[in-house]
């Protein structure tokens, strides 16, 4: 052992992918695909839950945001760089965390900035509030509080000065390609944007573009895109 290690203690692992899950019922699991992809390559990829579906009053703003910078910090102490990527909601959130933290990277997977459709947000909660309340995942107050992340949190991205990558489906369903676009015009320093042809929103565990979409992802981490 050095004489730094001897002093300072061991040193850090290089890089660690920090992910922030998006908003429904798979959570952490959203990532699931991309974690054993990049065990090949003995990279680890964190991942956490936001909130607890099963439990409707788990629908706090500030609880929701605690649990993202608690798990930053907790990564920050463990690793040299962070890859954060955010998916949906959690883009919207990741973005917030890289206006904050320092982070090596920015990776966006059709990021909910806004909606492709406010009608369908409206018809979902319409639709869970007539059901019965043991039913709800999430819940009517966590679809609020989910709302009140992208109101409260949106604007951040143009805060970020690390590299950003936008990636959205070109048949994204949910969240407009248009929300990766108009984020990635408020971005000041390094970005990209790539539209991913016939992907969906689901695209990081539906079986379609995935891995094309962890190849692009790896090749952004080694430095090949910026």
């Amino acid at each position: 052992m050095s004489i730094f290690q001897r002093i300072f203690g061991p040193k850090k692992p290089k890089t660690a992918i920090l992910t922030i899950h998006g908003f429904g019922t798979n959570l952490h699991h959203h990532y699931d695909y991309l974690s054993k992809y990049f065990e090949a390559f003995n990279i680890p990829v964190i991942q956490f839950d936001i909130y607890d579906v099963d439990n409707p009053n788990d629908d706090k703003l500030q609880d929701w945001i605690s649990r993202c910078e608690t798990q930053m910090l907790q990564t920050r102490k463990e690793y040299e760089e962070i890859i954060l990527i955010g998916f949906s909601m959690g883009g919207v959130i990741a973005s917030y965390l890289a206006s904050i933290y320092k982070v090596k990277q920015l990776i966006l997977v059709a990021p909910a900035f806004q909606y492709l459709d406010l009608g369908k947000v409206g018809s979902a909660l319409y639709s869970w509030a007539t059901k019965d309340a043991s039913d709800f995942k999430p819940s009517v107050s966590q679809t609020s509080c989910f709302q009140q992340v992208v109101s409260n949190y949106k604007e951040c991205i143009s805060q970020v000065d690390c590299p950003v990558l936008f990636l959205h489906g070109s048949e994204d369903e949910v969240i407009s390609v248009e929300s990766s676009r108009n984020a990635y015009k408020k971005v000041s320093g390094k970005k990209l944007l790539l539209v991913i042809e016939g992907a969906s929103h689901k695209m990081l565990y539906n079986n379609t573009v995935q891995d094309t979409l962890f190849e692009i992802i790896h090749s952004s981490i080694k430095g090949k895109l910026f």
